[in-house]
Formats: C-alpha cells, sequence, structure tokens
C-alpha cells in the first residue's frame, strides 16, 4: 500500500444480517346480528243473541227466563323466528417473509 491510500474497516461489533419481517393477519370483523321476530295469536269469542221469552198465566205466577251461553275461545300456539345474522368478515392476510 501507499501512504496516500486509506482503507476504512468496520468495527469488529458490526454485522450485515438480513432482516425477515413476518406478521400475522387481523382478525375478521364481527358477524351481523339476526333478524327480529314477533309472533302473535288472539282468540275471540263473539256471542250475537236476539232471544226473546213470554210468559203468561191464566191464575198465578209466570216467570219468563232468557240465558245465552258462551263456550271457551282459545288461541293457538305462536312461534316466530328471526334471520340469521351475518357472516364475519374475513381476516388480514398478513405478511410473509
Amino acid at each position: 500500500m501507499f501512504e496516500d491510500q486509506h482503507v476504512e474497516l468496520l468495527p469488529a461489533r458490526t454485522t450485515m444480517q438480513t432482516l425477515n419481517i413476518i406478521g400475522v393477519g387481523g382478525n375478521g370483523g364481527a358477524g351481523g346480528a339476526g333478524g327480529f321476530a314477533a309472533a302473535l295469536s288472539a282468540a275471540a269469542n263473539v256471542v250475537l243473541a236476539n232471544q226473546s221469552a213470554g210468559a203468561f198465566s191464566v191464575a198465578g205466577d209466570a216467570t219468563a227466563a232468557n240465558v245465552a251461553a258462551t263456550g271457551d275461545a282459545t288461541s293457538g300456539d305462536a312461534a316466530a323466528e328471526g334471520g340469521a345474522g351475518g357472516a364475519g368478515g374475513a381476516g388480514g392476510a398478513g405478511i410473509t417473509g
């Protein structure tokens, strides 16, 4: 070597390495809520009665009675099912080295 030439050397603690970056993807989004459902069951018992009772007597008291009676009204079971919830979103792809 000549006196007017200089060489730079790296310090002994410096090394050259490759760097790999690896990461996982993000979580997928939450699914949507299911649809609303409502069920209704109703029963009605309606009687339209137009009755008359007449009473007469030749010798003594006379009594007349008029009764309109109805039976029970029962409604059946009510059932409803809401819509299905939406699917969750896909997670992120991540980074591979």
